[in-house]
């Protein structure tokens, strides 16, 4: 039986906690879950498309067919990529507390060539229009990463 199919909750909600645990949390966790959830993988090998990061996180699929026509695209674009980030932080929540902290988020151009990414930033004190805070990465690598994978998402979400 795969480790996945043993949890009674999301691997990434276990992960998240153990994070956030002190060292007797931490060995608990282990303990109860084994310690290879907690081993490092890169989560950009396990997240490929939409479907895999529902898959990681447990969120369910959201019917959107209540929203006016010309909204569903983008509300179902935002939550998909909610869900995606929430998989890629792998639990890690920005903390907006704290300046010290980086938080990425992919920037895209946006002309009459066509929509694409551009690169990767982060800002330590201040304020943008254009992306939640549930849209911020963890490291610029997870930003890049989900920036050019789920282009055509982020599309739905920039120009819809």
């Amino acid at each position: 039986m795969k480790i996945d199919e043993q949890l009674s909750i999301p691997k990434a909600e276990i992960i998240k906690k153990w994070r956030n645990a002190d060292n007797d949390g931490k060995k608990l966790l282990e303990a109860i879950y084994g310690q290879e959830i907690f081993e490092s993988e890169d989560v950009t090998l396990k997240i490929k498309t939409v479907e895999d990061a529902f898959k990681l996180t447990g969120r369910p699929k959201i019917d959107f067919s209540n929203l006016p026509k010309d909204m569903r695209e983008k509300f179902e674009a935002e939550y998909e990529m909610n869900v995606i980030s929430e998989a890629i932080n792998e639990g890690w929540i920005p903390d907006w507390d704290n300046d010290n902290q980086p938080k990425w988020r992919p920037w895209f151009i946006m002309s009459p060539s066509g929509f694409a990414f551009d690169v990767s930033f982060c800002a330590y004190s201040a304020a943008y229009a254009g992306s939640g805070s549930r849209l911020h990465f963890e490291t610029r690598e997870k930003a890049i990463y989900v920036a050019k994978q789920f282009l055509d998402i982020w599309k739905k979400i920039q120009l819809g």
